[in-house]
């Protein structure tokens, strides 16, 4: 199983975390991915185009992202990462060839 890991330190912003998502996820070579740079700042974007890797068998690493405290949504940046993370809870539990960790460090 192939997996991808994202860790919290290297972002600034939600933003940054969005790109990081289309560089290790190879968005640009996606042909039905209409933003690949950034995937539009959008979770119904990044959600189609998850959909595109649902028969892939990836296991999603996020590093250091402390979800409980994100879920109570503080702060701007802590909304859009719960958006994405409630995004990749749904994808893998509708294709659950595919997996989710979490790791505190």
């Amino acid at each position: 199983m192939k997996e991808i890991i994202f860790n919290r330190n290297e972002y600034k912003s939600y933003k940054d975390f969005y790109r990081d998502i289309c560089k290790k996820m190879d968005a640009m070579n996606d042909l039905n991915c209409l933003h690949p740079e950034d995937l539009a700042l959008n979770g119904n974007v990044l959600n189609e185009f998850l959909w595109d890797y649902s028969l892939d068998n990836i296991k999603y690493v996020f590093i250091g992202f402390d979800k409980e405290n994100i879920k109570l949504e503080k702060s701007f940046d802590d909304y859009q990462y719960a958006i994405i993370f409630r995004i990749f809870e749904r994808f893998v539990k509708e294709y659950p060839n595919n997996e989710l960790e979490f790791r505190n460090k």
